[in-house]
């Protein structure tokens, strides 16, 4: 197992990770390294599934898109989380099909050097490791600009 995975795997076995764990709000589905399923639990009940891409995890942020394990693909645009503005942006396939558009997204911090003094609860920390992107995810999918998955 790569230096990576390990750090991974001891990130998701955390107290952090495990307390959003416990109480529903995500959870690890599998690993096929170097990508992880994670589901997040919406506002209103439903999960998102994203699969994250991890190499040379933690130095690197993690990237991840809305994912159909059924198809083994993205999930289709027209499936992916709606609501108002701030759900619309980071939800954004249009955008990148391939990640979300979030501070905690490699893909997405390129380009963006004013996230960092706009946005320092959301940015990627290796010290804190994969629960600081699904807690973005999760705080995005229960607050009241969440409308539903379509």
């Amino acid at each position: 197992m790569s230096l990576d995975q390990q750090a991974f795997e001891a990130d998701v076995n955390s107290g952090a990770f495990l307390n959003g764990s416990f109480s529903g709000r995500w959870g690890l589905d599998s690993i096929a390294w170097p990508h992880a399923l994670i589901w997040v639990r919406a506002g209103d009940g439903s999960r998102l599934l994203l699969r994250f891409e991890l190499t040379n995890y933690p130095r690197n942020a993690p990237t991840a898109q809305p994912w159909d394990v059924e198809c083994n693909a993205n999930l289709s645009p027209a499936r992916w989380p709606r609501g108002h503005e701030r759900i619309n942006a980071a939800f954004n396939p249009n955008w990148n099909a391939s990640a979300l558009y979030i501070p905690c997204d490699r893909i997405a911090i390129q380009g963006h050097e004013a996230w960092r003094q706009q946005h320092p609860s959301m940015l990627w920390d290796p010290a804190v490791g994969i629960h600081r992107y699904v807690r973005v995810v999760s705080d995005l999918l229960g607050s009241p600009d969440y409308a539903r998955a379509q």
